[in-house]
């Protein structure tokens, strides 16, 4: 499984844009803050997640995958929706269905860490290092 700061550099390096262009892109004022993500000096903040999702890069890269490391990269969705012709409803539905499905991923994996620091199983340093 590959680290997060790694996955970070994946989709940079796939929206062939600078580290400069996609902090800007995600509402950052400077580039630090992703310069220290991909250089492992700190891991993704709640900020940098809720940025991620409401920014474009999260209409063609799975947040699940962002967050896990698993399952696919992509978004099933991002074929059908840059189509020319406007999508089937009940496609659209089927889409929309899976988002809320790969959405309450996140919460359940959240929830799990919450409760594993809440009940003093860990120290944080292990959720900081899965994170990562």
């Amino acid at each position: 499984m590959t680290k997060i700061s790694d996955r970070v550099k994946i989709i940079i390096e796939n929206e062939k844009v600078t580290i400069n262009k996609f902090s800007q892109n995600l509402g950052y004022d400077r580039s630090q803050t992703i310069h220290d993500i991909i250089n492992s000096k700190s891991n993704p903040s709640y900020d940098f997640f809720y940025k991620f999702a409401k920014s474009e890069y999260s209409e063609v890269y799975d947040l699940y995958w962002l967050i896990t490391g698993e399952g696919s990269m992509h978004k099933a969705d991002t074929t059908v929706m840059s189509g020319t012709a406007p999508p089937d409803r009940d496609e659209v539905v089927r889409l929309l269905r899976e988002k809320v499905a790969d959405q309450q991923k996140i919460i359940d994996l959240l929830e799990e860490k919450v409760d594993t620091l809440l009940a003093g199983g860990s120290d944080g340093a292990e959720i900081a290092s899965a994170a990562g």
